[in-house]
């Protein structure tokens, strides 16, 4: 029980307003809360002084700290204790912050860490850094936001690394089982600034992906449905291409029981750093925005654009790449004919993605509830990109650096899916890392010199090794026939 006497003269001068007064009030009540808390707290540590187990525990005094909250800063003294149960070393303890379970990024609570993650995601450092100060008892400045931001990130960045981790040693934490999943993937240019710009240019492409197991449909107050991704997961970053895929598949794992995944569909624009179908339960489909958009870029006769729409739409796709080859032979303009041999060349190389899924006549697997999670139509990337990348951090003349770039599209990807609450929840120890066994194979006996053969491989390999003189003949010889087959 704890009773505070605060005075505090307040009235109506000369030259107050209303706002003035307020003002005045809300400062008086922000110091007598953080009196309050200061006091709880020193007067709960006192108590766990007294109930320790003075065996393990040896106070070495107390120490003056700090906590930036919405109430402020409020300050307190706490005891110091050295763990003597710890074998090696010393290991110093607070008491009072494990059992009042105090989280904190440096000298700043969760809370205002958590604001701070929030308002950043929806407006600049310097808004966010004007709404903290006006809105609780803490001032704070852009730099001082920007600080927790990136802080934030790297949480963000080491969870990201132990779930791909996890995910590369077949050990996901994700509990939702369904059969299909999937994927779409895009990228977004974004300009850089300082020593980035120098190494890569005035502006870099951003991959961003998500994940998810179907759509769901609810109604609207005005009659109409809203279509929603379910238990949709993000990532987004300046990784390269191997590196991205498996960050994306870690955030994937820590959702998704991957195990239990049968298809994969996978969407993209053809991009070379999207992932192609590796295996039969993976395919590609080229997104329909992309392959429509192409069409009409690369075709200048309105024609014969009517006609390839036509067997396009029809999937006609063997059809559509004779038709574009022979009007590009037929064509007389030189910009014409770049535009077609450009269209040939991106249809060519995605002659297997050019179709949906649902029109391959594969088996399609149902979603994890019939009837309230339904099959994706797939194409939802463009405005998902918008969503989680480009209305923050793209227009406006926002510069970024990559580091930076990094960290706060991680924390957007976070935002919209499962919310910044999950990254708070990472903070408690992660679950270890189990040791996969290797398989080991008898290799069997040596085998002798003797017993080896004679020829290994076809031989023509050798024309990719060897270096031979500048004979046609020879060059073309040895290219289609092993050495051993040639008699001289």
């Amino acid at each position: 029980e704890m009773i505070i006497t605060v005075e505090a003269k307040i009235g109506k001068d000369e030259n107050n307003t209303f706002e003035e007064m307020a003002a005045r009030v809300y400062e008086v009540v922000m110091r007598l809360g953080r009196e309050m808390v200061s006091q709880a707290l020193e007067a709960r540590d006192e108590e766990l002084m007294k109930s320790r187990d003075k065996k393990r525990y040896r106070c070495k005094g107390k120490q003056k700290t700090s906590i930036k909250t919405k109430l402020g800063v409020i300050e307190f003294r706490r005891n110091v204790y050295v763990d003597n149960s710890v074998a090696e070393g010393k290991r110093r303890v607070h008491l009072l912050d494990e059992d009042l379970r105090i989280e904190r990024i440096g000298q700043i609570s969760k809370e205002v860490c958590q604001a701070a993650g929030e308002l950043v995601c929806e407006s600049s450092y310097r808004a966010a850094a004007k709404a903290i100060t006006e809105n609780s008892g803490l001032s704070i400045s852009p730099q001082g936001v920007w600080n927790v931001v990136q802080k934030l990130g790297d949480m963000r960045r080491e969870q990201v690394e132990r779930h791909t981790e996890l995910a590369r040693r077949k050990q996901g934490v994700g509990c939702i089982q369904s059969k299909i999943l999937y994927e779409e993937n895009d990228g977004i240019w974004l300009k850089l600034q300082g020593i980035d710009r120098k190494e890569y240019g005035t502006s870099k492409e951003m991959k961003a992906g998500i994940a998810y197991d179907g759509v769901t449909w609810q109604n609207c107050k005005d009659g109409k449905k809203r279509r929603t991704l379910d238990c949709k997961v993000a990532h987004a970053s300046y990784e390269p291409a191997q590196k991205f895929r498996e960050s994306k598949e870690g955030v994937i794992a820590s959702r998704y029981d991957v195990k239990a995944v049968a298809l994969r569909v996978i969407n993209g624009d053809g991009a070379n750093w999207i992932q192609k179908a590796g295996n039969k339960d993976c395919i590609c489909v080229l997104d329909k925005f992309h392959r429509n958009k192409k069409l009409t870029e690369c075709i200048r006769n309105k024609d014969f654009l009517q006609t390839a729409r036509t067997l396009l739409y029809d999937n006609r796709i063997e059809d559509l790449l004779d038709c574009i080859e022979a009007q590009m032979n037929s064509a007389e303009d030189k910009a014409e004919q770049e535009g077609l041999r450009e269209l040939l060349a991106y249809y060519t190389e995605n002659k297997n993605a050019m179709t949906g899924p649902y029109e391959r006549g594969l088996p399609i697997p149902e979603t994890r509830e019939p009837g309230v999670i339904h099959h994706a139509r797939l194409g939802s990337m463009e405005s998902n990109i918008f969503t989680l990348i480009g209305n923050r951090m793209k227009g406006r003349r926002c510069c970024w650096s990559i580091r930076g770039a990094n960290h706060l599209a991680s924390l957007l990807c976070l935002k919209h899916t499962i919310g910044l609450d999950g990254l708070f929840a990472g903070m408690v120890s992660p679950p270890a890392l189990e040791e996969v066994e290797e398989v080991w194979f008898d290799p069997g006996r040596p085998i002798s010199a003797s017993k080896m053969p004679t020829v290994s491989g076809s031989g023509s390999e050798c024309y990719k090794r060897t270096s031979l003189p500048n004979i046609p003949w020879l060059k073309d010889i040895v290219a289609y026939h092993s050495l051993a087959e040639l008699n001289f």
